[in-house]
C-alpha cells in the first residue's frame, strides 16, 4: 500500500513538474519584476502610472497561469490544445469570475455551483485538460461524422467547461476548507501541533492553489481582529525554508544551469516571497529537497507554535515585507518574526546540504531522463 501511494505522489508531481517546467522562465521574470516593484516602492523612486504597469506586468504571468499551465498540460497529455486553453479562459472569464466572487448563490441548470476561484489556481486546469486528453478522443471515435462539425464541439466544449466549475474546481475548494477547519482546530487545541502540521505542508498547497482558502482566512482574521494568528507567519516559514533549500541545491550541483536555476529561485523566494520556481523549478525536480524543505518547515513551526507570532498587514512574507509582523506592541512580535526568518532559512539550508549526497552533481541532479543499458541501447 505504501508503494502505492509512494508511486501516485512521484507520478503527480512528476506530471505537476512537467506541466510546469516550460513556464519556469515567465514565472521567474515575473516574480524578479515583483522584487523590482517591492524595492523600488520602498525607496520611493517608483510612483503614478509606471509603478502601476510594472506591477501589472509581474502580477500577469501568476494571474493568468491557468491559462499558460493549459497550453502546456495540453502537450504533455496530449489533448485538444484548442479545448484545453478555451475552457481555461472561460473560467477566467470577467463574468465568471464576478459571478463567483459574489454573494449570491450561484447554480447551473438547478445543480448548485461551489463558489471559487480560478485566478492563480493550476490544479483544476491541469486535471481537467487530463480529462480532456481521456475522455475527448473516445467521444469523437463515436460520434456520428456528419455532427462533428457543428454539434460535437458544442457539446464538448460546455461538458469540458461544466466538469471545470461543477466537479474539479469545487473539489479541490471543499479539500482545502477541510485543511481549514482542521487547522482551526488544532490552533485551538494543540497550537504546536497545529502549526508543525501546516509549515509542513505548506510547500505542497501552494502548487495545488489551495493555499489561498488560507490566506483568505489571514485577510479576513486581519480586517476583522488587527491582526492573522500564524497563517502568515506559516506561510514565511515555507517561502524561506524554499529558499535555504535552493541555496542547498546550487552549491552541491555542478550543472551549470540547474546550479544558476537555484541560486535564482532562492534569491526570489527569500526577497519576494514568491515561491513558484523554487518549488517547480527546483523542488518538485529533486524530491529529496522538497522532503527537507517539509521537514524543516515543521521543525520552524514548532518554533512558531511555541512563541505565537502575530501578523498585521497582508503581503507575500518574505525578508523584505518582514515589517508586515511589527505591531502596535511594540518590537516584541518582529523580533519574533526576525528570528523565526532566520530559522527557516538555515534549516532549509542545513538539511537539504547534509541529505542530499556529496557526488549528487552526476546523479541526483541528472535531469536528461533514465540512462538505457547497452542491451537496451542496441535495441533501438
Amino acid at each position: 500500500m505504501k508503494n502505492r501511494i509512494g508511486a501516485l505522489i512521484s507520478a503527480g508531481s512528476g506530471h505537476l513538474s512537467a506541466c510546469m517546467a516550460p513556464l519556469i522562465p515567465l514565472i521567474t521574470a515575473g516574480s524578479l519584476m515583483k522584487l523590482v516593484c517591492l524595492l523600488l516602492g520602498m525607496t520611493g523612486v517608483l510612483s503614478g502610472s509606471t509603478e502601476t504597469i510594472l506591477r501589472v506586468i509581474g502580477d500577469t504571468p501568476f494571474y493568468f497561469l491557468p491559462v499558460l499551465v493549459s497550453i502546456t498540460a495540453a502537450g504533455h497529455f496530449g489533448a485538444d490544445l484548442f479545448y484545453s486553453v478555451g475552457t481555461a479562459c472561460m473560467l477566467m472569464m470577467p463574468d465568471f469570475v464576478s459571478m463567483m466572487g459574489g454573494d449570491a448563490a450561484v447554480s447551473f441548470i438547478a445543480v448548485p455551483v461551489v463558489r471559487t476561484t480560478y485566478a492563480y489556481n493550476i490544479l483544476p486546469i491541469i486535471l481537467l485538460t487530463y480529462l480532456i486528453a481521456r475522455l475527448e478522443p473516445a467521444a469523437a471515435a463515436r460520434f456520428p461524422k456528419a455532427l462533428k462539425g457543428t454539434i460535437y464541439p458544442l457539446l464538448v466544449f460546455t461538458v469540458t467547461c461544466a466538469c471545470g466549475f461543477l466537479v474539479v474546481g469545487p473539489l479541490g475548494t471543499i479539500v482545502s476548507m477541510g485543511f481549514s477547519e482542521l487547522l482551526t482546530f488544532l490552533s485551538v487545541h494543540a497550537g504546536v501541533l497545529a502549526w508543525a502540521l501546516f509549515a509542513c505542508i505548506a510547500p505542497l498547497l501552494i502548487p495545488a492553489g489551495m493555499h489561498w482558502i488560507f490566506v483568505t482566512t489571514a485577510i479576513t482574521q486581519i480586517s476583522t481582529n488587527g491582526y492573522d494568528t500564524g497563517i502568515m507567519a506559516a506561510f514565511m516559514i515555507a517561502n524561506l525554508t524554499l529558499a535555504g533549500a535552493d541555496f542547498a541545491v546550487c552549491l552541491r550541483t555542478r550543472d551549470k544551469e540547474f546550479q544558476s536555476q537555484a541560486l535564482s529561485a532562492g534569491i526570489v523566494a527569500l526577497l519576494s516571497g514568491v515561491s513558484e520556481p523554487s518549488l517547480f523549478g527546483v523542488c518538485l525536480k529533486e524530491k529529496k529537497a522538497l522532503r527537507c524543505v517539509m521537514a524543516a518547515g515543521a521543525l520552524a513551526g514548532i518554533y512558531e507554535g511555541i512563541v505565537t507570532i502575530k501578523c498585521y498587514v497582508y503581503s507575500f512574507p518574505a525578508v523584505c515585507s518582514i515589517l508586515m509582523f511589527h505591531g502596535p506592541e511594540g518590537m516584541a512580535n518582529l523580533w519574533k518574526a526576525i528570528g523565526l526568518a532566520a530559522l527557516s532559512v538555515a534549516l532549509g539550508f542545513v538539511l537539504t546540504f547534509f541529505v542530499l549526497p556529496k557526488d549528487s552533481a552526476g546523479q541526483a541532479f541528472d535531469r536528461s531522463g533514465p540512462k538505457l543499458t547497452p542491451d537496451e541501447a542496441s535495441q533501438g
